[in-house]
């Protein structure tokens, strides 16, 4: 438990909780502006060098059935973030451009995750979501009931992570958004063939200047998930 504890100190003395703020104002800046995707790149991508591919497809508003969704908040300054912290590689969305990454087909966002994944030669993607805090779970993985897995042990070197982290209420396949065709999780894995898993996090680990402690959990959770995949 010591090497936990030993992560949980870092985030704490670096107020790492307080960087997560100012790279959402940066990076992620909440508006009903839309831009034209093909005059500017909605999107921030990292390269790193482990194996690993991050993703936040709702990090600012976004459109579905014409109309505009909100946010999941700190999901992009979270992947910025373990793209930091570990090297993975990363991508978010910094725009509103008018789709929805994890509904759309085709679409753009989907595009640039095959772009990296085959020239990156990526193992595992983590997409990463946001549930309101009246859910009952820390985090939900969605799994579209084992089939974005591929017969791995992703699932459970995931969840271990967030246990050892204290975080334990946890719930599977509890959103339907994990299983449908376009959803980018089932994409990857049955157009990419690479395993796949959506990750829920519940609100309250996402509010890094009201929960820094839990949001430290949380991060700590994720990044010892990234590691150990990448291994």
């Amino acid at each position: 438990m010591a090497k936990h504890e030993d992560i949980l100190e870092e985030f704490n003395r670096s107020r790492i909780n307080d960087e997560a703020v100012n790279i959402e104002k940066v990076y992620f800046y909440k508006t009903d502006k839309r831009i034209n995707p093909k005059q500017e790149d909605p999107f921030w991508i990292s390269i790193g060098n482990l194996p690993v591919l991050v993703s936040a497809p709702h990090s600012v508003r976004h459109y579905r059935q014409k109309k505009i969704k909100m946010s999941d908040q700190f999901t992009g300054s979270i992947v910025y973030l373990l793209n930091k912290l570990t090297g993975c590689h990363a991508i978010a969305v910094t725009n509103l451009y008018g789709g929805d990454p994890n509904f759309d087909n085709p679409c753009i966002y989907k595009e640039r995750i095959a772009e990296i994944c085959k020239r990156e030669n990526v193992k595992f993607v983590l997409d990463i979501h946001g549930a309101a805090r009246e859910h009952e779970f820390d985090v939900d993985f969605g799994t579209n009931h084992g089939e974005s897995l591929l017969e791995t042990s992703m699932l459970e070197l995931v969840e271990r992570h967030f246990q050892d982290f204290g975080l334990s209420k946890i719930t599977h396949d509890h959103f339907a958004s994990a299983g449908p065709n376009t959803t980018i999780s089932s994409f990857v894995a049955r157009e990419l063939q690479i395993p796949a898993l959506q990750i829920e996090i519940n609100k309250q680990y996402r509010v890094p200047a009201q929960n820094p402690k839990g949001f430290h959990r949380m991060l700590g959770a994720l990044m010892s998930s990234v590691r150990g995949l990448a291994l």
